[in-house]
């Protein structure tokens, strides 16, 4: 039983590696537990990942296998797929600044936000929340999940923020490293605000 509980673990790993593979086992045990519901250990994802070899290595090398898109993912209604993304501007005489937006993919509408000096977690959990507060003023498990798209940065990828992504019902989607156009609406919206809209002087 436990050898089968094993593969059955070992295969989801192993397709995650595919996708993302400099995920360390800290990341992947976040994902299996707070996006799969998975009741696992980090010290049985461990294992199971040096014993396969499946550990992040220490080489530039390392490159993800490619993988066909058989289409790029669109939304169909609002409210289906959000995207999450971060990007620095200059506000007047004050300086650079960190801008966290979530983007509704079917409207283009910025639905949550957070400006400030860093962007760690927090942040990028403040934006989440606005969107939500804003889209969902009645409870976001009143309606149909939402997924989130986001790159495999730090913050996304925490297991501070797959937890209230896990709370909230909102699917996660990590952009994979060899798909560029994994989360090109929000990336698209946000070069558009800063060439186009000049936020750095309207936001000053």
């Amino acid at each position: 039983m436990v050898q089968k509980r094993n593969q059955e673990i070992l295969g989801k790993i192993d397709r995650l590696k595919s996708e993302h593979p400099l995920w360390g086992y800290r990341r992947i045990r976040a994902y299996l537990r707070f996006q799969q519901g998975y009741e696992i250990n980090r010290k049985r994802v461990y294992r199971l990942m040096k014993e396969n070899e499946l550990l992040v290595k220490n080489t530039k090398e390392l490159k993800a296998k490619r993988v066909r898109y058989p289409r790029k993912i669109k939304a169909t209604r609002v409210n289906e797929i959000w995207g999450i993304d971060m990007t620095k501007v200059m506000i007047g005489n004050y300086g650079w600044v960190y801008v966290v937006m979530v983007v509704d993919w079917y409207s283009k509408k910025i639905v949550g936000y957070q400006v400030d000096n860093i962007s760690r977690t927090e942040e990028w959990l403040k934006a989440l929340n606005m969107a939500v507060m804003n889209q969902f003023p009645e409870g976001i498990r009143n309606y149909e999940s939402v997924n989130l798209i986001s790159d495999n940065g730090s913050q996304p990828t925490s297991q501070r923020f797959m937890k209230e992504t896990s709370v909230l019902g909102i699917r996660q989607i990590f952009a994979s490293y060899d798909n560029p156009k994994g989360n090109a609406d929000t990336e698209r919206l946000i070069r558009t605000m800063k060439e186009e809209e000049g936020v750095g002087k309207r936001m000053g």
